[in-house]
């Protein structure tokens, strides 16, 4: 019973599918942060913008699950596109260091050190969108760090900046702040969607 458990649970972790109209011809694999799919997660709380812009999206939090499927897709003839917010950013690199096939990334205030660490080469980066807000007060992602990584990256990067004012946190990591652009999601979002379709 202990072992049944364990797994149902394993599975409940590793992924949660949504998708929007089976005709829309791009897919985004959306990865959220620490907490996972939960409803403050800046991607979940702004999946079905998402998919209102006739965008398909799968979420996970498995970097095998998003690499697989990608290949799967692709192979298709789909465009896809990952996307990973703040924790998510690693699962995004951990998902491109396996192979993963898509169009291009979008890494929302991203753990850019461990993103680097997981890729371990730019070579491994596509076209890449990072998204983040100029009072990042989260000391894995302040705003110098994702200067940093995008000059690792050697010109695969661009950074949309957000200086848009939201709610505050006492957490500086937490969801109701900068950091996830609270009660300012428009711009962010609105940056997501343009630089899918773009792919």
């Amino acid at each position: 019973m202990t072992r049944i458990l364990g797994a149902l649970l394993g599975l409940l972790t590793i992924s949660v599918v949504m998708v929007a109209p089976a005709q829309a011809q791009t897919l985004a694999i959306l990865m959220p942060g620490a907490g996972g799919a939960v409803p403050g997660d800046f991607l979940m709380r702004n999946q079905a913008r998402i998919e209102g812009a006739g965008i398909q999206t799968l979420v996970t939090t498995s970097s095998s699950q998003a690499a697989s499927v990608s290949q799967a897709e692709t192979a298709k003839g789909r465009k896809v596109v990952i996307v990973g917010m703040s924790l998510g950013a690693t699962h995004v690199a951990s998902a491109l260091a396996a192979g993963a096939k898509v169009r291009g990334a979008v890494l929302v205030s991203g753990v850019y050190e461990q993103a680097k660490a997981n890729l371990g080469s730019p070579a491994l980066l596509p076209t890449t969108l990072m998204i983040h807000h100029a009072a990042d007060g989260c000391p894995m992602t302040s705003p110098d760090i994702a200067r940093n990584f995008q000059q690792w990256a050697g010109g695969k990067a661009t950074i949309r900046w957000i200086n848009t004012r939201g709610g505050e946190d006492p957490r500086p990591c937490g969801p109701r702040g900068a950091h996830e652009f609270f009660m300012q999601d428009g711009p962010a979002v609105s940056a997501i969607v343009s630089f899918i379709k773009s792919r």
